[in-house]
């Protein structure tokens, strides 16, 4: 009962998994780095940017509205994260860890969210900041060369101080692929630089676990996506083409399994299908426009032939 340190309302909890209370510190957080501690001069740059405000933990929810199927092993294994923010989970460490021993949860750890591009790990990324309630922030840190590298995890420590949140790296391996950056996140997962008093997850995106340092990958959480199955393909184009029967449903999903798709081929030739039917539309009956009217009052929908011949074509 009552509201979280950090703002959130009591409320809050009813769209997480059961058991779980509101931790500490989490929920209306304001922009990491506001005013705790966070330096910017115009000698300093800063290497990253809220683009999520934190707010009320939505658990596996936020996976839900955002339209994220075929996913759910991925979508506990990142809300694990969520139990280690909670004094319930501090509670349990009680059976499991010796008197004495530590419990701190404070500091930073690293996910690595690992595979083929379009199979969705960016899209996850931004959900799970929003399942967990954190804001997240895109970090760009500086090439190698200069001591630049071996900096960055120190100014990063300072933008973050005093405020749990996600720290996102898209196509981290470019990034992290020289002996000063990958000190330098050394550095901030379990060095000098590590948080204290906060909690950082910093989540990475890549499709080349092969050029990660080892002892990078050893320290982090790989969490694995890969092409969708028939099954997933169907639930994703029973929402983006609702008029198909469901034995038309079933067709597309196994043609664009066969096509190889992922999530985005299937956003893609939705689009591209209803905006090219629309076109001929309007050409063949002399309408004026998108927005005139009932212009496209009588428009049909995509034939599932256009959206099959689409998931080929990508697939070419």
């Amino acid at each position: 009962g009552g509201s979280a340190p950090g703002g959130a309302p009591a409320g809050a909890a009813a769209a997480l998994p059961q058991g779980m209370g509101l931790p500490a510190g989490m929920g209306g957080g304001g922009a990491a780095g506001g005013g705790g501690g966070a330096v910017a001069t115009a000698a300093v740059q800063r290497i990253t940017e809220e683009i999520l405000p934190g707010g009320e933990p939505l658990g596996q929810k936020a996976f839900f509205e955002d339209g994220l199927v075929g996913t759910e092993p991925q979508q506990l294994q990142l809300l694990a994260h969520y139990a280690e923010l909670c004094e319930d989970f501090r509670g349990y460490q009680r059976l499991t860890r010796a008197e004495g021993s530590a419990r701190n949860v404070d500091g930073a750890q690293l996910l690595l969210l690992s595979g083929p591009p379009g199979t969705g790990k960016t899209r996850h990324a931004v959900s799970f900041a929003k399942a967990l309630g954190l804001p997240l922030l895109v970090a760009t840190p500086p090439k190698s060369g200069g001591g630049g590298a071996d900096a960055w995890a120190a100014q990063l420590r300072r933008e973050v101080r005093g405020t749990d949140c996600a720290v996102f790296l898209d196509e981290i391996d470019n990034h992290i692929n020289d002996d000063g950056s990958a000190s330098a996140m050394r550095q901030f997962l379990d060095g000098v630089c590590q948080p204290t008093g906060n909690r950082v997850l910093i989540v990475g995106t890549t499709n080349r676990l092969d050029r990660l340092p080892k002892d990078l990958l050893h320290r982090a959480e790989v969490i694995a996506f890969s092409k969708p199955e028939a099954l997933h393909l169907q639930e994703m184009w029973a929402g983006h083409a609702q008029h198909l029967r469901e034995a038309e449903v079933q067709e597309l999903a196994a043609a664009s399994k066969r096509a190889g798709a992922t999530g985005r081929d299937v956003r893609h030739c939705a689009s591209l299908c209803e905006r090219r039917t629309v076109i001929d539309f309007l050409c063949r009956t002399g309408g004026q426009g998108y927005c005139h009217g009932a212009a496209l009052a009588n428009c049909p929908p995509p034939a599932l032939s256009e959206y099959v011949r689409c998931v080929t074509t990508r697939a070419e």
